[in-house]
């Protein structure tokens, strides 16, 4: 099913100028696998030196794609440049245990470095509970972990809820969280 988002505006001032830049949330191609692969290399890097297996981080950085027939992959396009994206992986699909099988979740919300603080990552999460309501999802479920503090903000903002504690992942204590839809 194609699921396309209407371009949104979002005015912004750089150098003392307003600047109106077009931002599209749609569906991946995927023709535009390298894309996103960057975006979320570049979005996970900084992590990479704060959790102390961030090396097994950094190999699994091209999951979002590599699953992209299990899940939904979502972008986030700014003046025709994909600059956010994330996994919807719907019920029943592979995902971890600690998952109930007829929870959708979200897998790596990114958003590229130099293009944080304009409401990707929000739009891309709204975009992703949408989607579970459409669905009829009692909850849409994620995981994160202590060090991805902005994104935790967001999941808060966005009415997720910590459920419980998880094992470690790459070596920093993990939750899951869901959202009751």
């Amino acid at each position: 099913m194609e699921f396309d988002v209407p371009a949104l505006r979002n005015d912004q001032m750089i150098y003392g100028e307003n600047v109106t830049s077009e931002i599209q949330i749609r569906n991946f191609n995927p023709n535009e696998r390298d894309a996103v692969d960057a975006v979320v290399r570049g979005a996970w890097a900084e992590l990479i030196d704060l959790m102390p297996q961030g090396d097994q981080l950094a190999a699994r950085l091209g999951s979002l794609t590599e699953h992209a027939d299990q899940s939904e992959i979502i972008v986030a396009e700014l003046n025709g440049q994909i600059v956010g994206a994330v996994g919807y992986v719907g019920a029943h699909q592979p995902k971890p245990n600690f998952f109930q099988p007829d929870w959708p979740m979200v897998r790596m919300l990114s958003v590229a470095p130099g293009h944080r603080g304009l409401g990707l990552g929000k739009q891309l999460l709204e975009e992703c509970i949408a989607r579970a309501k459409r669905d009829d999802a009692p909850v849409l479920a994620l995981h994160t972990t202590a060090v991805m503090k902005a994104a935790q903000r967001l999941y808060f903002e966005l009415g997720f809820e910590q459920i419980k504690d998880l094992p470690l992942l790459f070596g920093v204590p993990c939750a899951l969280y869901t959202k009751a839809l």
